[in-house]
């Protein structure tokens, strides 16, 4: 039977209109776990926070995000990408990254966007993270605010919050935060830590015992104790003749200490595979191998934040397009590392291009890890020797040994007319023709790897264009070069 056309439009299971307990409610309470196992709202995370190891996390977790670089993909308009590049220069986009990451903590972020009227384009000024609690999310799964006046939530106005989430799905909206899966590692190690200095001051020192006779009275026993305490503080004491002070030491307490401390790194290493994913580069003890594995899995969910990042500001690309220009390419906001150059192989291409070699968009895309639309590649004028260096493609009108050697015999000239003095004086100075020799040796010098690098390159070039010249003039020369009809 063929379907009805408004039979396959809409949602049919929705939480509205489904046998579903909360569909009862105005609003999706956040489904999290812990939350609801402590009936505390979201801001029972940001005690955590507080925590030494869990906040060290989470800087360093932000601090890989932040510190990679960031474009904007050409529009096909110029004075547009202008625009765009200049209005998220001028925005703080440290703090804007910073907040929109609290959503991998929280599992959603919503951001207010604060638009400004500018030279008749409408373009956002501020950005600004808001408190998770002030938000909720009704029965189709929309962001709502709670206000005073309605606490199930007022429905937003478009182009005015972003919301950024981690892991959101149809039955949990709320997204799934990361400082759920250790909050239980950090507050027992907050509770750890607690016993363990009550453990200290009770066993981190001698306890002192008192002896009084039996027939002692009440009050005799009660100025012992006095005494006692007050040595603690003082070290002196006065007690009777017939008592006696001494110190007994507990018994197994290194083991007992070493327990409080295993369970602190426990609690230490299960809020670091949390928030990073790995231990070992948290732990003094791991070694290099380990480490190096370590952040291996950090970049994996590095690459996951940058993801929910671009996302977000994709979003807010989309707006400022929709209300500002008619692009046919929407712009995409990336994240990218900046690799490093090879400074060897920048300086080898260099020679070479004074010498007259050119190089395709191909090559210097595939080698310095440009991207479409990072560059335009335009025509460098050659030196007036290298000019009638000629494409090789083409018969060469003038000889490539020539050029290279008169461009060789310029610069080169100040170094051969030292060399040839230097080997004068060895000359002069040898007693046999082995002396001369080895004082030959001495002349070589100790070049560093770009230096030799660079005498590589001009001896290279220079030996396959004299190849290719002798190719070429044999072709000249010779009648089995030449091309039969």
């Amino acid at each position: 039977m063929t379907p009805k056309k408004k039979d396959l439009i809409g949602i049919i299971a929705s939480r509205a209109n489904a046998i579903d307990y909360w569909s009862f409610m105005h609003y999706l309470p956040n489904p999290d776990p812990v939350l609801k196992k402590m009936g505390k709202d979201i801001s029972a995370y940001r005690e955590i926070l507080s925590d030494s190891h869990v906040g060290g996390c989470v800087r360093r977790r932000k601090a890989a995000i932040k510190g990679l670089e960031w474009r904007i993909t050409p529009t096909g308009n110029e004075k547009t990408d202008k625009i765009l590049t200049a209005l998220f220069d001028r925005l703080p986009m440290s703090q804007i990254i910073s907040e929109i990451l609290d959503a991998t903590l929280f599992g959603y972020q919503a951001l207010e966007v604060m638009w400004e009227s500018k030279d008749g384009l409408l373009l956002p000024v501020a950005i600004i993270g808001k408190p998770q609690e002030w938000f909720v999310f009704d029965d189709e799964n929309q962001l709502r605010l709670r206000t005073k006046d309605n606490i199930n939530g007022e429905e937003l106005p478009s182009y005015r919050m972003l919301l950024a989430t981690q892991n959101a799905t149809y039955i949990n909206p709320y997204g799934l935060g990361d400082l759920s899966l250790c909050f239980w590692a950090a507050t027992f190690k907050k509770a750890g830590f607690k016993y363990w200095l009550e453990f200290t001051e009770k066993y981190g020192s001698p306890w002192l015992v008192g002896k009084h006779p039996r027939q002692a009275q009440v009050h005799e026993i009660e100025d012992l104790l006095d005494s006692m305490e007050a040595m603690l503080g003082t070290a002196v004491a006065a007690i009777p003749d017939d008592s006696s002070i001494g110190l007994v030491e507990g018994a197994d307490k290194s083991g007992s200490s070493e327990a409080f401390d295993n369970f602190i790194k426990y609690c230490k290493s299960e809020i670091a595979i949390a928030l990073l994913g790995q231990n070992q580069t948290t732990e003094a003890e791991a070694n290099r191998a380990s480490a190096t594995a370590g952040l291996e899995v950090t970049r994996d969910i590095r690459n996951d934040d940058a993801s929910l990042v671009e996302g977000t500001f994709n979003q807010l690309l989309t707006w400022i397009c929709e209300l500002n220009f008619s692009v046919d390419t929407l712009p995409t906001f990336e994240l990218f590392e900046q690799e490093s150059i090879d400074k060897l192989q920048a300086e080898r291409d260099k020679i070479l291009t004074e010498i007259g070699v050119s190089f395709t968009e191909q090559y210097i895309h595939r080698t310095y890890g440009f991207e479409d639309g990072d560059i335009i590649m335009q025509a460098v004028e050659k030196a007036e020797k290298s000019a009638n260096t000629a494409d090789f493609a083409e018969p060469i009108p003038k000889s490539v040994i020539e050029t290279i050697g008169e461009q060789l015999e310029v610069e080169g000239e100040a170094v051969v007319e030292t060399w040839i003095h230097d080997i004068r004086d060895r000359l002069g100075q040898a007693e046999s023709l082995e002396d001369f020799r080895n004082q030959l040796d001495s002349l070589i010098p100790e070049l560093s790897y770009a230096e030799y690098g660079e005498l590589l390159a001009w001896g290279s070039t220079a030996a396959q264009f004299a190849g290719r010249q002798s190719v070429e003039d044999e072709r000249t020369k010779s009648p089995s070069f030449v091309k039969r009809g």
